[in-house]
């Protein structure tokens, strides 16, 4: 089942990394995902992306579905689970013929009933169900006729009959009336509600956004007032002494005090700077410290003991100084040495072992030599 070309010999360092991830043990489980891409410049076309659950959204970036969500997902099979066990990048199949995509799926049916009787048959038979919903390349010849020419004033009667009749049609449709749109009166009404339906095809039921007339016209005046504040503002740049009269020409209605609207930019709120965060032992201490001094009224030994504290600990950690920590166990004390950059966590958790009931130095001894010698970050 492993994907090696035939008659392909490999070098021995390909060889020892095929024997080190051939060795690893293999998923007990994984998930493939079924999404739609509507038609845009290519052809409505469905990917199955294997490995699902392990690849982040901006892996499907390039497809254009780092938003969307799938229609429809199965378990793999123990054979494909095999099949793709070397798989390190991103693993997907792309349908444009409805009559492939189930030629494929019925093959992996077969291997999901053998692995649990049922369960095959059940994808097989919800998989058959988009097919009316979803009609890609090969299904798309019997589409309606194009909708009858109708006068701007008639606009609202076939935006309410759209809003009305919208969730019958299916994708291929929508893009058709969509284009004949674009290409013929352009009713900004109507192309945002056949955009809105489009949007919808590839979200779940539960996500899907409403379609009324009130939020259509809502979005027409907010396009229409951002038309108007755009061009306001390249005339008023370019022109700023006869701007209002040069406006006027196209919106007649427009008054001075519409122009210091548009031309008015609300203040972006200020972004806070980041700072690396401190997480160093004396690092911690010295903000402690400084913290203290600033906000906490302290008498005059306090303060000097303070200030004391805090020159000290700059100067070693200026110098590098290892943070030495004493332990006393069973009337025995002992210095345990420790990098000076260590985590204020890890010197805790040390604290924490070292005050467990029963705890000896030889022990404590061993878990600082771990600690010390280990390249890895604690």
């Amino acid at each position: 089942m492993v994907k090696i070309k035939e008659g392909y010999v490999m070098s021995q360092r390909e060889r020892e990394e095929f024997e080190r991830q051939d060795a690893l043990p293999r998923k007990t489980s994984g998930l493939v995902a079924y999404y739609f891409k509507s038609q845009t410049k290519y052809p409505p076309r469905i990917y199955a992306f294997i490995h699902a659950e392990t690849w982040c959204d901006r892996n499907r970036r390039p497809m254009g579905l780092h938003t969307a969500f799938p229609f429809l997902t199965r378990p793999m099979s123990t054979a494909e689970i095999e099949y793709h066990h070397f798989d390190w990048r991103l693993c997907y199949h792309q349908y444009e013929d409805w009559d492939k995509l189930l030629r494929a799926a019925e093959q992996e049916a077969e291997e999901l009933d053998t692995d649990k009787e049922g369960t095959g048959t059940d994808f097989l038979n919800q998989l058959k169900a988009f097919r009316s919903k979803f009609p890609l390349n090969a299904n798309t010849g019997g589409l309606p006729p194009d909708p009858p020419e109708l006068p701007a004033d008639e606009e609202t009667v076939y935006l309410r009959e759209l809003i009305a009749t919208g969730d019958a049609l299916n994708s291929a449709e929508v893009y058709k009336m969509l284009t004949d749109e674009l290409q013929a009166q352009k009713r900004p009404a109507v192309l945002i509600a056949l955009r809105q339906l489009l949007q919808n095809f590839e979200k779940p039921e539960a996500k899907r956004n409403a379609i009324t007339e009130e939020r259509i016209k809502r979005k027409v005046v907010l396009q229409q007032q951002r038309t108007r504040r755009n061009f306001a503002r390249r005339v008023y740049q370019k022109n700023k002494l006869f701007a209002l009269q040069e406006i006027r020409t196209k919106y007649p209605d427009y008054s001075e005090e519409s122009l210091m609207a548009d031309l008015h930019v609300a203040r972006k709120k200020e972004k806070r700077s980041k700072h690396k965060p401190v997480t160093d032992l004396r690092g911690c201490q010295l903000q402690k410290l400084a913290h203290r001094l600033k906000y906490v009224p302290l008498e005059e030994k306090d303060y000097n003991d303070t200030c004391n504290r805090i020159a000290i600990l700059q100067q070693a950690h200026n110098l590098r100084l290892p943070v030495p920590l004493m332990v006393n166990l069973q009337k025995e004390k002992l210095v345990y040495s420790f990098p000076w950059k260590i985590r204020e966590g890890v010197v805790k958790d040390f604290v924490a072992l070292a005050n467990k009931p029963g705890m000896t130095h030889q022990a404590l001894r061993e878990r600082h030599k771990e600690m010390v010698s280990s390249s890895y970050s604690y």
